[in-house]
């Protein structure tokens, strides 16, 4: 699964035009520590990031990509994340179904 995840969300990041020149783009994150009831989202925002040329999105287990849903379908680690560009003309969200399939959606302006 690992492989065609990754291998689908990078040809759809590049054929939406995610990346910048550098392959930079705005990956949301929750800035919250563990156990902080952040009910108004205040420690949500964008950091801006850069794609190394060896990255795995799936088998990385970073726990900020790792889906709520798919942790009660499977111990096995799900990613769910959302990203933007730079220029905010496109935006692309990885999520987990309640099949437990994961698929990505892309917007473009």
């Amino acid at each position: 699964m690992a492989d065609k995840v990754n291998a689908s969300w990078y040809r759809m990041a590049g054929e939406y035009e995610l990346f910048s020149k550098e392959r930079e783009f705005l990956l949301a994150v929750d800035f919250s520590v563990p156990d902080d009831d952040d009910v108004n989202g205040e420690h949500r925002g964008w950091a801006r990031v850069r794609l190394l040329d060896a990255w795995d999105v799936v088998r990385s287990e970073v726990e900020q990509f790792r889906s709520p849903m798919g942790g009660l379908l499977t111990e096995r680690f799900v990613p769910e994340f959302t990203v933007v560009s730079l220029d905010s003309r496109v935006l692309m969200n990885t999520t987990v179904w309640g099949n437990g399939t994961v698929s990505t959606i892309a917007i473009r302006l």
